[in-house]
């Protein structure tokens, strides 16, 4: 005998679907988007701002891509995102990149996540917390000058 309940569920998402959030200025991020992909395409340099790290339940998360709504040109931004982190917060993790080997690494004092103009659309880092400290894993075209953690946000 069939399931209405699996026939009906079976080969589609059954209602799952990742959260979007477009955004084109500055934002401040809250609790409640926790689980939110940000697809920030920004029209001016544009700073997100994450809730502090000690206000949020562990497993908060979200995801940061930047894109200019086109394909991944390699250093084709334009604009200047910034992620914030907020002051001595403490950040862990590690970003990666396919265009060389080094990357870029989270050290004490690194208040932010820097995409430069410079940055290639796709450039993406996975945020997340134990309630305590910020966990960080970042995928990047190029890292160094055109991606990376740093003290300050870029201008």
């Amino acid at each position: 005998m069939r399931s209405d309940y699996l026939n009906e569920s079976s080969g589609r998402s059954a209602g799952y679907q990742k959260k979007i959030k477009k955004l084109t200025a500055s934002y401040t991020v809250v609790e409640e988007d926790s689980g939110t992909i940000f697809l920030v395409n920004p029209t001016a340099t544009t700073e997100i701002d994450l809730p502090t790290v000690t206000d949020l339940p562990s497993g908060w998360n979200c995801e940061v891509w930047v894109t200019e709504d086109t394909d991944g040109s390699d250093g084709g931004m334009n604009q200047i995102v910034n992620i914030d982190f907020n002051s001595g917060a403490d950040i862990v993790g590690h970003m990666f990149s396919v265009a060389d080997a080094a990357g870029d690494t989270a050290v004490n004092n690194d208040d932010y996540i820097n995409f430069t103009a410079a940055a290639s659309p796709g450039d993406n880092v996975e945020i997340w917390t134990d309630g305590a400290r910020w966990y960080v894993r970042g995928y990047l075209a190029a890292a160094g000058s055109d991606s990376l953690f740093h003290t300050g946000a870029a201008s």
